[in-house]
């Protein structure tokens, strides 16, 4: 009973009862015979709401009365047949939920059901999860309270499951009279929290601005027994409650609830869903979840030397050492050094010594372990193939693919052959068989050859000492016990450590304070409980709506979870109910162009999400209506000019893109309480227009500056501006892009979009002009709608929306849903990196998916920084495919389900032009010469 094509949301520009709702297809056909009458009102009138409420029908067949005359016989008999249908079924409990769903078919369905049944035809959970978890809650409230007697006390238990957040309901239960009706299953839903020791707390008391708060203050906290008595107590006479002001933060901050009991290893157990075999899922689940001492030596034994779980082993691998670049300071492995962009897993002193010893170990006679049976090498075995043998075991290179650190079987079949003494081994035992134990299974899967650390080492002149080039000091942690090392590309200091949490007892993991995780569920396979990382450890920790994804309906057929398929020539992932695919062109090469074929006009429209569409024909594209955009680009527009913060606050601009179609508005700005505490750096630093740094936003606003970007002063960019990005934003200049996480396209402001295509080269032509390459012959990329190439790796990230949504709507503060959003996203894909030279730097696409770029942080990068650029981007992409712990673990990290590069050598058409200038200029000199 809406407008066509219009949409809207809940809390944009009209109340819960106004929210615009498709119509049925009945009242359509009535309406098409009445336009001439004064009936058009009702078109303003939602189905859900009239399904929910029946004063709003009461009213509507009042007004329908006033203005429709009994005449239209068709119009009545449709009219009242849907009322009648509303009201038969008006008694159903998700009635009231029906207002949350997305889908204009389901959403009809709803307004019209009188059971969940009803739905199973038009609403599917996989996209209307915040529906789906209101209806759960609804049912659930059905099933504690019906047997409450009293109407209010039933209307108020049923109220404590539909806000759960509000304990203080409990008390008004029992006020109303209830208190002897309480379910058994409502005290568990709502039991109010005991304090371990207010006393420990007050030291808060101190921060109290008047003197009724700190009396209030200590005597409550000296006598209070429980978490809600204090804040009921301290509410009233310290009012108002300001999360920010001193003394309400460090109340907080202290917060008395448990940190949560973490398994053995949080990271390790988003490994065992890659079991192949239950068995060995079971036992993965038992040796990290509490039981490790036992279950460990069956998984081991049984499970991860098996070529069928290649995939767990991977998996696990990359939890405890994740493959990284470069290697060097060898001296018994001395052909593995100075592989700056190679990967492994291990290339430590102590795994150098590891491997002298055993090649002793087996130069000796000492059986080779790891084969199950008892092997010995043979004596005329040469000494460099055991020590490269040996080696290899123990620094373990990875294959670039899927991170695989076994040996080629080609290569493990010709070791068998002359380095193992035959006459010593019983049984029906060859070099096929013992090879199955140290190979993958098929000849051509993916491994690590032998043969380059076997060939002579290179001349000294020639070697490339890499720590003169590029430096990993992360690698290997240089921080305190507790304290997470990460890298600050052009700023004053390479690195800084911040405090962290583990993701338990045995895991070498380390997430920052402030950060989400996930952790797997024992109890429901596929399901994650969220906390947050502080200070105290995990806290604040809620499971999302749950759902079992096994397949996706892909045009005419289910495609199993986690399978890889083909649309056309196209290659596409099915994770958890959503399917994504590659956009290239089949066939012929196409033609660039952009999403929905829309004109390469640059007339940017700001979604409502916070980025910037070159055009509402790509934001149509993208499916956004024209109420969830708003004419010139998002740069353009000041966040603060409506004031939307209190008198005694300052407005303070903070660029953010959403990644949660939930947000029903992406905020751009924060407020910043003007007597804010200057010793609270958790905002982290910041950058004046006069390029001067501050600890915090609240230190800059007591210095009287203006904030220019978030984030230390950087070093080595251009204050000249204004720049363009890569996103088609505006910023006063580079070092402002860079702070944003994002590549500068060209100088000036935006003035055009770039066509879409597979070629790294020039797509504005002559409107812009293309700085030049910090390589002529560089690898490199055009990202997706800008009108310039840059060098760097480059990769396109796809990510499940509906997870993200999930955990978006169990967010209850504000500022846990900035977790669900680029920034954060870039942000913890950066400290996936090792090498200091290299920065990442992202967008959203015109297609909504993220397009990164790892690019050198130096003006005038070597070529090895490049190269090693490029690598750093091709793990990340395996990684993220191969699902690693290292991606699982954290949100919004854990929302990626698959990655391709992007990257490619870069057009020579611009070098084309500079050839043919050079040659006109050629000729020129011998015409004259002559």
């Amino acid at each position: 009973m809406t407008r066509r094509g219009r949409k809207r949301r809940n809390g944009e520009g009209k109340s819960e009862k106004e929210q615009d709702i498709p119509q049925a297809a009945s009242f359509d056909e009535g309406f098409s015979m009445w336009g001439a009458f004064r009936c058009s009102f009702f078109r303003e009138i939602s189905l859900v709401v009239l399904g929910a409420e029946i004063e709003a029908r009461e009213n509507a067949n009042r007004r329908l009365l006033e203005f429709c005359p009994m005449e239209l016989m068709d119009f009545w008999f449709c009219v009242n047949s849907t009322l009648n249908e509303l009201k038969r079924n008006e008694n159903w409990i998700g009635r009231g939920c029906c207002r949350l769903i997305q889908n204009p078919t389901c959403r009809t369905t709803c307004a019209l059901s009188g059971s969940t049944n009803d739905l199973n035809e038009s609403c599917r959970p996989s996209d209307e999860s915040e529906f789906f978890f209101c209806l759960e809650k609804r049912e659930e409230a059905e099933r504690c309270c019906s047997n409450v007697s009293n109407d209010t006390c039933r209307s108020i238990c049923k109220d404590i499951f539909y806000k759960p957040s509000k304990q203080s309901s409990l008390k008004l239960y029992s006020s109303k009279g209830c208190f002897h009706q309480i379910p058994k299953c409502l005290k568990s839903v709502a039991e109010v929290k005991h304090a371990e020791d207010p006393k420990q707390h007050l030291h808060c008391c101190e921060e109290a601005t008047t003197p009724a708060c700190l009396d209030t203050c200590r005597k409550t906290l000296h006598i209070a027994n429980t978490d809600q008595e204090i804040m009921d107590a301290l509410a009233e006479k310290c009012s108002p409650v300001l999360p920010q002001s001193p003394m309400w933060s460090c109340l907080l901050k202290s917060g008395s609830t448990k940190p949560a009991r973490l398994p053995l290893d949080a990271g390790k157990l988003a490994c065992c869903t890659k079991a192949t075999r239950p068995t060995c899922q079971n036992l993965c689940w038992r040796a990290f979840q509490a039981d490790w001492e036992s279950a460990w030596a069956q998984l081991d034994a049984l499970c991860l030397s098996s070529s069928l779980e290649g995939e767990l082993r991977r998996c696990l691998e990359d939890a405890d050492d994740p493959c990284e670049m470069g290697c060097s300071g060898l001296s018994y492995c001395a052909r593995f050094n100075d592989r700056p962009t190679t990967l492994f897993r291990t290339c430590t002193s102590t795994a150098d010594e590891a491997a002298k010893w055993e090649a002793d170990h087996w130069s000796r006679g000492g059986i080779i372990r790891g084969l199950g049976v008892p092997v010995r090498a043979a004596a005329s075995c040469p000494a460099e193939t055991l020590r490269a043998a040996a080696c290899l075991l123990q620094l373990r290179p990875c294959e670039t693919r899927i991170h695989e650190t076994r040996l080629c079987r080609e290569d493990c079949l010709e070791l068998m052959a002359s380095c193992v003494d035959w006459g010593a081994i019983t049984g029906p035992h060859t070099a096929a068989t013992l090879c199955a134990k140290l190979s993958p299974g098929r000849p051509d899967a993916p491994c690590v050859s032998l043969r380059p650390y076997l060939d002579d080492s290179q001349d000294d002149e020639t070697v490339i000492h890499p720590e003169e080039d590029i430096t990993t000091p992360c690698k290997r942690n240089p921080c305190p016990q507790g304290q997470l090392c990460v890298l600050q590309p052009n700023g004053a200091k390479i690195y800084r450590c911040v405090p962290a949490c583990s993701l338990g007892e045995m895991s070498k993991q380390l997430v920052p304070v402030g950060s989400w995780i996930q952790i797997p569920r024992f109890d429901q396979q596929g399901c994650l409980n969220i906390c947050q990382c502080t200070t105290r450890g995990l806290e604040k920790c809620r499971t999302p709506n749950c759902f079992n994804f096994k397949s996706c309906w892909v045009h005419d057929r289910f495609i199993q979870h986690k399978t890889n398929f083909y649309l056309e020539c196209n290659p596409c992932h099915c994770f958890e109910g959503e399917f994504t695919c590659s956009k290239k062109s089949c066939g012929e090469p196409r033609a660039p162009s952009l999403p929905c074929d829309c004109p390469a006009h640059y007339v940017p429209v700001c979604g409502r999400l916070g980025f910037t569409f070159a055009s509402a024909c790509l934001a149509k594209c993208a499916e956004l209506s024209a109420t969830e955009v708003e004419f010139g680009s998002c740069s353009s527009r000041d966040p603060c000019a409506s004031n939307p913060c209190k008198s005694a606050e300052r407005c303070i601009r903070k660029p953010t893109v959403c990644l949660s179609r939930l947000h029903k508005s992406c905020q751009q700005y924060e407020c910043v309480p003007i007597d804010c505490n200057p010793r609270d750096e958790s905002s982290g630093p910041v950058c004046d227009r006069e390029n001067r740094q501050y600890p915090s936003v609240c230190a800059m606003i007591r210095a009287g500056a203006t904030l220019s970007y978030r984030g230390p002063c950087l070093r080595g960019c251009s204050l000249r501006g204004p720049v363009c990005g890569i996103n088609g934003e505006v910023y006063a200049n580079e070092c402002a892009a860079w702070a944003e996480k994002i590549i500068v396209d060209y100088q000036g402001p935006c003035v055009a979009v770039g066509l879409i295509g597979e070629e790294a080269k020039p797509r504005c032509g002559d409107v812009v002009q293309c700085p030049a390459l910090v390589e002529p012959y560089c690898i490199g990329v055009t990202p997706p709608g800008a009108c310039c190439p840059v060098c760097g790796g480059a990769a396109r990230l796809f990510y499940s929306k509906k997870q993200l949504e999930r955990i978006y709507y169990i967010m209850d503060e504000e500022a846990d849903k900035d977790s669900v959003t680029l920034e954060v996203l870039l942000g913890a894909l950066g400290r996936q990196l090792q090498v200091a030279q290299c920065a990442i730097r992202g967008m959203m696409t015109p297609d909504c998916d993220i397009f990164i770029v790892v690019q050198p942080v130096a003006k005038k990068p070597s070529a090895l920084q490049l190269r090693a650029c490029v690598t750093e981007t091709e793990k990340l992409v395996t990684r993220i495919t191969e699902r690693s712990p290292r991606i699982a673990a954290e949100v919004p990290l854990g929302s990626l389900t698959r990655a391709e590069i992007a990257h490619s050598y870069v057009s020579s058409a611009m070098k084309i032009r500079a050839w043919h200038v050079t040659i006109i200029l050629f000729i020129f000199m011998l015409k004259i010469t002559s």
